[in-house]
């Protein structure tokens, strides 16, 4: 890479760190929106159960601890998928802008080598062959490294699920 082109890769990589550092403040504020929300929940709730103990009303305070116990657990789970979808969304950014870095690496890699052919002596055509070799497999190394960690990512959240479905099912079966 020349000096104009080091420049301009630079000068692209930073609009991509301020485009990426404004994704995650937004995603900052949402997650932070999701959890006031359950925060404001939660004290409407104790609230209300204080209303209800301070009244002696003994019958209300189950109700409200039942109806409260049955809001959290659907609640807990709303929370989550929302969380799920933020991370999911900045990792997916991360990974894709991680992945067109390396393509560009590989590809002025590439390029270097295929000027340097002409210089280098005999049988450098077998080394520029085996870097580039080398080079397509690391790229497609990252690519299902990329799909394994979303595979285990899905099927950790399927068996959260499956978890918390069967404790409020057992849950239910206790009352």
């Amino acid at each position: 890479m020349n000096q104009k082109d080091i420049q301009a890769w630079q000068q692209e990589k930073a609009k991509e760190l301020f485009s990426y550092s404004h994704k995650l403040l937004d995603a900052a504020k949402e997650l932070s929106e999701h959890h006031l929300a359950e925060v404001q929940w939660g004290m409407k709730n104790a609230m209300d159960t204080a209303k209800s103990a301070a009244k002696h009303d003994l019958e209300k305070l189950k109700d409200l601890q039942q109806e409260a116990s049955k809001e959290a657990s659907k609640r807990a789970s709303a929370y989550q998928k929302k969380m799920k979808a933020v991370l999911k969304d900045i990792s997916e950014d991360a990974a894709d802008g991680t992945e067109k870095h390396l393509e560009k690496v590989r590809h002025s890699l590439v390029t270097w080598l295929e000027n340097a052919e002409s210089k280098m002596p005999g049988h450098a055509d077998k080394l520029s062959k085996v870097v580039h070799e080398m080079s397509n497999a690391g790229q497609k190394m990252f690519k299902e490294g990329r799909k394994i960690v979303n595979q285990v990512a899905d099927s950790a959240e399927k068996n959260i699920e499956e978890h918390l479905r069967k404790s409020s099912d057992s849950g239910k079966k206790s009352k």
